[in-house]
């Protein structure tokens, strides 16, 4: 995929609010991270430097390991809570991170920044958009409709 004139990086204001604070406190993080990697990009694509590749994979495994604890976290909601559609919901959980695991581990393999760039600019932010407006919006309602403090 031509990744040159597309770059998608969502901002708070793109994506909803979901009835639980902590659920829109993980989404605000990662947000960041993701605005923070796509600079990491560009410096990357300006000066390819072990120094510069070695900050991208790091951050990259920052988000990873945000994105491992904002699932597990929501996972544990929705089993506290009996969610109905728990199964649907974690099973995205599981493909969402087998897929950037899948991306994060081929770029430690061999530094393909067209990979990344198609990952976080344009795979990344059509599931994550998608995911917070029908998954994550469903999940709140649930859990608050059902007495999960919202403190």
């Amino acid at each position: 995929m031509n990744t040159k004139n597309v770059r998608k990086i969502l901002k708070e204001d793109e994506i909803p609010s979901v009835e639980l604070d902590f659920m829109n406190t993980t989404h605000f993080e990662e947000l960041e991270i993701v605005r923070e990697i796509g600079e990491l990009i560009d410096t990357y694509i300006s000066e390819n430097s072990d120094e510069n590749q070695h900050a991208l994979s790091n951050k990259l495994n920052t988000w990873l390991d945000h994105t491992i604890l904002h699932f597990e976290r929501e996972n544990a909601l929705m089993q506290e809570t009996g969610f109905p559609a728990y199964d649907i919901h974690f099973s995205e959980h599981t493909k969402a991170l087998k897929l950037m695991k899948n991306v994060i581990n081929a770029w430690s393999e061999n530094q393909d920044i067209e990979l990344i760039k198609s990952y976080l600019f344009s795979a990344w932010p059509t599931w994550f958009e998608q995911h917070v407006n029908t998954m994550d919006m469903m999940t709140a309602k649930f859990a608050v409709m059902n007495g999960y403090p919202n403190p």
